[in-house]
């Protein structure tokens, strides 16, 4: 049985202290183009808890971009520094926003289906988060966040099978977020019966996500 995981990045370098970087990254603005300071800013801010500040460099980014690729992708940050504050109308606002744009880099369009229907689940919208989450699956079947956000999404309509059966693909795509197999957990509480009439396996596969996630933490 297949599954992926993954390992945190090995950080190589001389470490800094937080105001160290900041100085740093403060001083990189007064360069001729200030847009990858501007980036590498908002996200230090970001990583800090000062998710104003990071917002207030990202709209600054945004003026900037004169490319609807790259004001996409401002629109996305933007919504995420939202997500971070849990002001899911305002992500919404910004996501929507990042749509309409219809950026054509994969892991760009991937992240605006899959974090919209994320803040629509979390409105229980769960019909208008199901398209969404699909939509970010064919982008890139590979990543498994838009599987658990499809499992809730599914489990939210009362399609408890189906649900099931996102959370074990988003185990399979990467056991290392334990959060898809607790939901399958607590899914399969609830509702064993109804899951196990359309997926009579579900216990085993229910025991190979738990052995996968096991494997994963001690990797």
């Amino acid at each position: 049985w297949n599954y992926s995981f993954s390992l945190p990045e090995r950080v190589e370098g001389k470490p800094v202290t937080a105001e160290e970087a900041e100085r740093i990254l403060v001083a990189r603005l007064e360069e001729e183009d200030p847009r990858n300071a501007l980036w590498e800013l908002a996200r230090f801010y970001s990583l800090v808890g000062r998710q104003e500040e990071a917002l207030g460099h990202v709209e600054r980014l945004a003026d900037l971009c004169g490319d609807p690729e790259d004001q996409a992708a401002c629109f996305l940050a933007m919504g995420q520094l939202m997500e971070q504050q849990s002001e899911y109308e305002a992500a919404l606002r910004f996501y929507r926003g990042a749509f309409r744009l219809e950026p054509v880099n994969n892991r760009t369009w991937y992240l605006i289906n899959n974090n919209l229907g994320y803040c629509l689940n979390h409105f229980g919208r769960n019909q208008e988060a199901e398209p969404l989450c699909r939509a970010a699956i064919r982008i890139d079947p590979l990543r498994h966040n838009a599987y658990k956000n499809l499992g809730i999404c599914l489990e939210g309509q009362g399609r408890y099978a189906e649900a099931a059966k996102a959370f074990v693909g988003a185990v399979r795509a990467n056991a290392s977020d334990e959060r898809a197999f607790h939901h399958l957990s607590r899914l399969l509480v609830a509702h064993r019966h109804d899951v196990a009439l359309a997926v009579p396996d579900i216990d085993d596969l229910h025991l190979r996500c738990r052995d996968a996630v096991d494997a994963a933490q001690a990797a």
